[in-house]
């Protein structure tokens, strides 16, 4: 790359930084009740001082609603993608599922979160962040119809979301395992929970 397509170094560091802090408040958000969780006990954690949080976000408030609706749109997004782009359910399903997976194992889940601590969000954002988590999940939900014609849609809606609290609370549970242990296990579950005919 020439020297004039180098990005600056400023950007870098403050993207770096912020998602230092996403990551470290998502942890302490999910451990944590959020009214115990103070600024000071995330910059420590971080090893940033508050005024460069305050450079990010305004207030710990603030912080909190990133946490959950920065990775709850990316997932939103990939479902998306995958199902526009992929012909199969099944291939599709796959895909969503296994991508679920890694997610919730490579950060804190949003949804936990999200539940433990929503008391702590304005009603604006409260609404809004559930009506994305409703769109991510009707991916799934029209694409598990798809395969299982024989069910109402109140019974793929009960089904998918009770995958969907399986794998949320995956990192919780994990005791030891590798990573693509947990990913080839969990994935098997799910895809099986979601896809296997109803026994007579």
């Amino acid at each position: 790359m020439k020297a004039d397509q180098m990005p600056s170094a400023a950007p870098t560091v403050r993207r770096s930084r912020r998602e230092l802090l996403l990551e470290v408040a998502a942890d302490l958000f999910l451990h944590k009740p959020y009214d115990s969780v103070t600024v000071e006990m995330i910059c420590a954690k971080a090893g940033i001082s508050a005024p460069g949080l305050y450079r990010h976000f305004q207030n710990k408030q603030a912080l909190l609603i990133a946490v959950v609706e920065n990775p709850l749109e990316f997932l939103h997004q990939s479902a998306r993608a995958t199902v526009e782009s992929e012909p199969d359910p099944r291939a599709a399903l796959d895909a969503m599922v296994e991508f679920h997976i890694r997610s919730v194992l490579s950060a804190a889940p949003t949804t936990l979160i999200f539940l433990k601590n929503e008391h702590a969000f304005p009603e604006t954002d409260r609404r809004r962040i559930r009506r994305a988590m409703n769109m991510y999940a009707e991916e799934w939900i029209s694409t598990v119809s798809l395969l299982r014609p024989e069910l109402s849609d109140p019974e793929v809606r009960l089904l998918t979301q009770a995958v969907f609290s399986m794998l949320n609370t995956v990192p919780t549970l994990n005791k030891g395992l590798d990573q693509e242990s947990i990913v080839k296990t969990m994935s098997t579950a799910a895809v099986q929970a979601l896809t296997s005919p109803r026994a007579e």
